[in-house]
């Protein structure tokens, strides 16, 4: 047991409580500290995420401290990193912690390790905090809210954090070091951001603190089906929850820009399909760092500490019911009476199409999605107006009232109303069923129809007489089916194909084709379903290449490759930039130019690096052309 240890500040680190009590003890030998606190001299000294606690626990038991849940959540940091992850893999962090395990285990299973957003390389501090700490406490200590993460502002005082001179995978491994022992006094290099990227900045570093402030209360297993909704509900994805990834990516870049993303190192490639942002929206099969799932939210307009309030939420493309019946014959008019809604998809534009059908038998449909409260009384299509709206047409019919009144009472169309009543009196005529002798009738038209044009195919039929064959599909449609032509086998002609002449033919077009291709100013991915379509020949190239042995070599020889396509794009991009007087050539801006991502490789980047070197040293006065063909 342990005859001393410092209680801990607020948002302390437990790596900052061990340095602070190496200090007070007056040990000399930081393995005498590890012995002292942990019962052996093999611990490592870890910022994030010190291991073997239940250990050190018992050592200070009897100072009665803040329980062991508490010293793993508040003074390490296990709830950042665990904020979207499963129950699963929150317990095994936690034991990991608690217990110990094999040393950088837990940076492997959380994906830490394997993450393009890197840890700070240095412990970072507030100068502000440093001072009121020291005005408070009698002493600095290292706070964790500021080695988050790419949080680059303190969100007590809104001022830049600096890099300190401790690194925060210390290479003394066995090493605590204190705040107060390192240099906090020593003149900084102060970064300087645009506004906008300032307000990004700070917002993402609010965020960060939301995040360890609220995740306790946060209880959520499945961030697929709240991105899903908030996806929908942004106009991102369908009713279906199939996100627009094009737009997305385009408009998710746009909103932050390429400089802060680059900055956060979470920028992607907008046409890759297996980008960071493409993945995170669809089932999580990998683990996302907190960052990119906090940038998202960001954009999606959700704080952390308000995520609990889209558990369980369902997208409503028409809002949720019930749902206004729109029958100006029923008593129930403009009522919430209709208790569900079935949505289609229209085969048009592709938006979510609603079906409401009430107990008086009106029937409408509308397209949505809903963008307001006054679409829910809109009708788009009658598609049945119930025995209630018909009994209403005759009662009316009968009083007098003109088909123009009948027709303002009810709110339709006058045809609506002079069809309607038509029927109603060719149906008074009849004694016998109404509806066998009109099956009847339009049977015998359509097999007449059928006698007459004996070799016209149903379609052909159809377009002599639509309403006939309509009304069939709609009200006999098993006889229609039992009674219409069938479809003849269609003969084709086996003509065999002189390869010979054909590889030829197709061999001058290609060559044609490339030689185009390659002249373009700014440079075309030559391969070959691009030369294929430019000729008009996707299919004959891409299925029957092996029939064309002279155009199968000549694309050999003169296709290019991937990595050949990006070095011409950067000699090309550097040409640009040095005709347009830019003087010092970046290489963020001539890939963003290229269109090539951050991760090139080795042959690509050494290209890149001459190129820029050459340009910058003034070495190339003279037009370089971006392929010599």
């Amino acid at each position: 047991m342990l005859s001393y240890f410092p209680n801990l500040y607020p948002d302390e680190l437990l790596y900052s409580g061990f340095a602070r009590y190496h200090d007070h003890s007056g040990n000399i030998s930081s393995k005498q500290t590890m012995k002292e606190l942990f019962g052996n001299m093999t611990s490592v000294a870890v910022v994030d995420f010190p291991n073997n606690l239940e250990v050190f626990y018992n050592n200070i038991v009897h100072f009665n401290p803040p329980n062991i849940n508490d010293l793993v959540t508040n003074h390490t940091m296990y709830n950042y990193y665990t904020a979207f992850q499963s129950d699963e893999m929150k317990s095994r962090a936690f034991d990991y912690i608690t217990n110990g395990g094999k040393p950088g285990a837990i940076h492997m299973f959380l994906g830490i390790a394997a993450s393009t957003i890197k840890n700070w390389y240095y412990l970072r501090f507030c100068s502000s905090c440093v001072q009121q700490d020291r005005e408070r406490y009698g002493e600095a200590y290292w706070h964790m809210s500021h080695q988050l993460p790419k949080v680059f502002y303190c969100h007590l005082h809104q001022e830049l954090l600096h890099h300190s001179t401790i690194e925060f995978r210390n290479p003394h491994k066995h090493e605590f070091i204190s705040a107060e022992k390192a240099d906090l006094l020593s003149p900084r290099l102060i970064t300087v951001f645009s506004s906008k990227l300032e307000q990004q900045l700070k917002k993402l570093s609010d965020e960060s603190i939301n995040l360890i402030r609220y995740v306790e209360n946060t209880q959520i297993q499945d961030f697929t089906q709240i991105y899903k909704y908030l996806m929908q509900v942004n106009g991102y994805a369908n009713h279906f929850g199939k996100v627009h990834q094009q737009h997305f990516t385009q408009q998710f870049k746009q909103y932050y820009g390429e400089e802060f993303l680059t900055l956060v190192d979470c920028n992607f490639d907008e046409h890759s399909d297996t980008s960071w942002l493409r993945s995170i929206v669809r089932k999580h099969r990998k683990a996302f760092h907190p960052v990119q799932h906090l940038l998202l939210l960001q954009f999606l307009s959700v704080s952390f500490k308000d995520l609990q309030n889209y558990i369980g939420k369902k997208y409503e493309p028409f809002g949720q019911a019930p749902y206004y019946c729109l029958n100006p014959a029923a008593e129930h008019y403009k009522q919430l009476v209709i208790s569900n809604v079935a949505v289609t998809t229209c085969t048009d534009t592709r938006n979510p199409v609603g079906t409401f059908s009430c107990d008086c038998g009106f029937v409408y449909s509308r397209r949505g999605p809903d963008v307001d409260k006054s679409a829910a009384l809109k009708v788009g299509r009658i598609k049945n107006f119930g025995p209630v709206w018909q009994a209403k047409l005759m009662q009316l019919a009968t009083s007098g009232l003109s088909l123009y009144g009948i027709a303002q009472v009810l709110e339709c169309d006058y045809a609506t109303v002079k069809k309607y009543i038509s029927n109603s009196k060719d149906k008074s005529l009849n004694h016998k069923d109404p509806l066998m002798d009109l099956r009847i009738q339009k049977e015998a038209e359509w097999l007449k129809l059928i006698e007459k044009y004996a070799n016209f195919t149903v379609t052909q039929l159809r377009d002599i007489n639509s309403a006939l064959y309509a009304w069939h599909y709609r009200n006999n449609r098993e006889w229609l089916k039992e009674n219409s032509p069938r479809m003849k086998e269609k003969v084709t002609a086996n003509n065999r194909v002189d390869w010979e002449k054909r590889d030829l033919e197709i061999l001058h077009l290609v060559k044609k084709a490339i030689k185009k291709l390659y002249a373009v100013e700014k440079p075309i991915y030559v391969n070959k379903s691009r030369v294929a379509k430019e000729i008009g020949q996707l299919s004959l190239l891409e299925k029957l290449l092996d029939k064309l042995p002279k155009t199968k070599e000549y694309l050999n020889k003169h296709l290019e490759t991937r990595e050949q396509f990006q070095i011409r794009r950067i000699k090309w991009a550097c040409r640009k930039f040095y005709m347009e007087g830019e003087g010092n050539l970046v290489a963020w801006k001539v890939r963003r130019l290229s269109g090539l991502r951050e991760r090139l490789s080795h042959v690509v980047k050494t290209v890149l690096e001459n190129e820029i070197r050459l340009y910058q040293q003034g070495e190339k006065q003279k037009v370089i052309n971006t392929k010599n063909f």
